[in-house]
Formats: structure tokens, sequence, C-alpha cells
């Protein structure tokens, strides 16, 4: 790997460049002496610079490029040197090759062993370039989604109906959906994300929307103007309250559809960010994989346990949510939920059995005690959910046989979470 010579410390760097006194150094030397870490951290702490500057002096003391790398100048056959999980587990990318050199993005100058790795593997010299682990985890989704995700296999198949575009809808969290209609030909659409997934309707998509909601379009919305109105919309013997939204032309006319607030009680449970969602299916891409899910307050995990199959599995997967005594079924009815209790010998043979039925995923809250049971559990399915104890005090390490990567849900304030994803090492669940 080719190391540059450290030169001047960050203080001194950002000292010259006025960002920084001689007061705020003393300061955070002594937060440092007395909260342990780095002194960049200390300053960013203590509010006195943000931390795309503290970046950017790293990079200067280390005499490394920083960079804001985009997906549309990567090379797609050098990222492809690194898998997903690679890439997301180190925070880092190789981005661009020129004769036997790659270029290696990372977000931290003393982030030298992927590089080190990269090198012994390809036998290439690598050079790093530093940037923000938030812009590279960006990229880094968006490298490895845009030749996976390719044509929606949907859209470009037969016509889906309007239940199916529902439900696509509701699994993808989609802020709105809708049908346009141009010359007796309907189309169907829902957001996800910063994307529109379009799908042609089935011919009978009209009489069903007069069927589920109500009042319906031919109740409100006039043959040639605009409608606005609350209505009530039936899904499989539920209803919930959506906003609807109408323009009618002799051309055509539009229908959008939004989930209402009003009279919905707000969920408990937060979801997912996009970025963590797009995450979890880049490693899903890459074969089995077993996730803690751990929470702060230790409640939210529960909640979101089963839950998070419907968010992050595409329609039509069947999933299971094992729990480790009667309880509350879930909110969510996609998951089939099932207490698994008895003596361990009775309850190895119960898994032996679900084994069979060959789910996509399976949400496991079990006695974490039962080793037995709970190694059984993990065999059920390519995709695990478990729930895992949040650390008490300053315990700050949990034995998870088994887990893969965790996602860290922790509440920041009242309306605001902090979502985490992150490798663990071996067993070690830091």
């Amino acid at each position: 790997m080719h190391s540059e010579k450290k030169n001047k410390n960050i203080g001194e760097i950002l000292h010259e460049l006025g960002r920084v006194s001689q007061e705020d150094i003393d300061r955070a030397v002594e937060h440092q002496r007395q909260e342990g870490g780095f002194f960049g951290q200390a300053l960013v702490a203590l509010g006195v610079v943000q931390q795309e500057e503290l970046e950017w002096g790293l990079a200067s003391q280390f005499n490394l490029p920083y960079i804001f790398p985009e997906a549309s100048a990567v090379d797609p056959e050098v990222a492809g040197l690194v898998s997903s999980d690679w890439a997301l587990s180190h925070t880092a990318l190789p981005i661009a090759r020129a004769d036997d050199r790659i270029t290696l993005v990372v977000h931290s100058p003393l982030q030298t062993a992927p590089a080190e790795e990269l090198e012994e593997r390809t036998g290439l010299d690598v050079e790093l370039a530093l940037a923000s682990a938030g812009n590279i985890r960006q990229v880094i989704r968006q490298v490895f989604s845009r030749d996976r995700l390719g044509p929606d296999p949907l859209a470009a198949g037969e016509a889906v109906s309007l239940d199916e575009l529902r439900t696509l809808a509701q699994l993808n969290q989609a802020r709105r959906w809708g049908v346009s209609v141009r010359d007796g030909r309907a189309l169907g659409w829902y957001e996800e994300g910063d994307e529109v997934r379009r799908f042609r309707l089935r011919a009978d998509w009209e009489a069903v929307l007069e069927r589920i909601l109500s009042p319906s379009p031919g109740e409100r919305l006039p043959a040639r103007g605009e409608g606005d109105w609350l209505a009530q919309l039936r899904q499989g013997g539920r209803s919930s309250v959506v906003a609807v939204r109408g323009i009618s032309t002799a051309m055509g006319y539009e229908l959008l559809i939004t989930p209402s607030d009003t009279n919905t009680p707000a969920p408990s449970a937060p979801e997912p960010p996009e970025d963590v969602i797009q995450e979890v299916r880049l490693l899903l891409g890459e074969g089995p994989l077993v996730l803690g899910i751990r929470g702060n307050p230790s409640g939210v995990a529960l909640e979101l346990l089963p839950i998070l199959p419907a968010q992050l599995l595409p329609p039509g997967h069947r999933s299971l949510y094992l729990m480790a005594r009667e309880g509350p079924s879930p909110s969510a009815g996609e998951i089939l939920t099932l207490p698994l209790e008895g003596p361990e010998a009775v309850t190895e043979r119960r898994l032996r059995e679900l084994r069979e039925f060959r789910f996509d995923a399976v949400a496991l809250s079990l006695d974490p005690e039962a080793t037995t049971v709970h190694s059984s559990a993990l065999k059920l399915a390519p995709f695990t959910l478990i729930l895992l104890p949040t650390p008490k005090g300053d315990d700050q390490e949990v034995m998870v046989p088994g887990v893969d990567w965790v996602l860290d849900v922790h509440r920041e304030d009242e309306d605001e979470w902090r979502w985490t994803l992150t490798r663990t090492r071996g067993e070690e669940v830091q």
C-alpha cells in the first residue's frame, strides 16, 4: 500500500486555517483527557468544528486527497473487485484504476487494513482517498444497486391487479400511489424512495377500486374537473383513511391516493430509513443472512422484529415469527406468528418440521439460554432476524452465536432515531 508521511497534526492545520483558536485546542485536550477518544472528535463534540471540516483536516494531515465520490464516476469493474458485504463492512470502496494502481476511498486515514487486504487479493498497489462515511455508504448503495435492480420485473411483465399494486406500495412504504388513465389504458404507480415504479393494470382495476374505496371516484370526481376528499380504503378485512385527489379531462384522468394521518394512530415503532433498507437488501443479495435487532429503548426492537421482513423482502415472500411464549400478534399481516413452548426435545422436533415449509425469512424472539433450540431455529430460512438483548450499564458486549450483522435502533429524542448497521466479529457483537 502506498503510504504518505504524516506532517502537521490536526490541531495545527485547523489553527493555521483560522478554524480553531488556542483556547479551542486547550478545551479539546481537556475534553480528550476526561472522555478519551481522538483529539479531532473532541473538537466535533465541543461544537468547535463540523465533522466535514475534521475529515478535510485529517486528509491534509496525512497528505491524502479529500473527495466527494459519485456513483456515476465509479468504475464498475473496479468496484466489482469487492462485494457489497465487504464494502459496507469496511465503509470503503475501490473506485478507479490507473495502470497498476487502485484508488480506494475510505473514511479514515488510519483505515489501512482494507487497503492491505485489497493489495493482497489483487496484486495491485492501493492508494487511499478520504471521504465522509455517509458519502461512501451512499455511493456503495448506488453502485451495487444499479446493476442488481435492472428493469422492474413486474413493470416489464404481465399487467398487475389493483390489489397487487396496493400491496407493492404498502410493502415498499410508498408515500403515495395512484392510477393514470389515457385513451382507456390504465397505468398504476407508486413512489419508492426517489423513484417511481410503474405497472400496467388489469382490465378490472376500476371495478376493484369502486369496491374497496368509499366514497369512490365515481361518486366524487366530476367528468371534467378536480376532486379532493377523504375516503375509507378497505384492505383484507381492515380499513384505513386515505386522502384522494383526482383530475379529470377529455384526454383521461389521474388519481392520487395518500395514506392520511387523520384518525390514524402513528406507529410506535419507527420506520427504517431508506439507506438501511437498501444496505440490508444488498447483504441479502450476497447469500444467507442472520441479522440481529437491538433497540434502545429495548421494546422498540421487539416491535420491529415481526415488521422488518415485509419491509426488506420482495412481494410474495413467506415469513414466520417465532415467539418464546404466547403474546399479542404483531400488527403486520404479512407474517405468520407462532408461539414456541414446551420441552426442548418437543421444540426441536417442531423446528425440524417447520423447516420443510421453506420460509423466506424467520424472525426469532426466543430464550437465548436455549442454545440448542436457538441454533436449530437459525436453519429455518435463508434470512433470519433475531432479537438481541440491550446492553445494561457499562456492558457493551453481547455474545450472540451465528449473527452476521447487527441493526441498532436508538432513540435520540422524541422524534429522532439513529439506525446503525454493523458487521460482527465472530460471535462478539460490539
